[in-house]
């Protein structure tokens, strides 16, 4: 049996996945201030998708994902605030 390829890297940490979180949330938070509705559904259904999977299904990203999903509410809070 032939194994795949693995690279010797360790999984990314939270750091990175804050720094995507941010630019998430601006993308999320400008698409539902824009009143794109369905766009906007379909949008945070993907995201919440990766996120799911990043959170439940890999342990070894759980902190890309945990940054991910912290940075990213935050940052479309603070959009929605100023917007408003």
């Amino acid at each position: 049996m032939i194994e795949p390829p693995v690279p010797d890297r360790p999984p990314p940490g939270p750091l990175p996945g804050a720094l995507l979180g941010v630019a998430a949330g601006l993308l999320l938070a400008s698409i539902w201030l824009f009143g794109a509705w369905d766009v906007a559904l379909a949008v945070t259904a993907v995201f919440g998708g990766l996120v799911a999977v990043l959170l439940a299904g890999a342990p070894g990203w759980r902190p890309f994902g945990t940054g991910l999903v912290v940075l990213a509410a935050v940052a479309a809070a603070g959009l929605v605030v100023i917007a408003r």
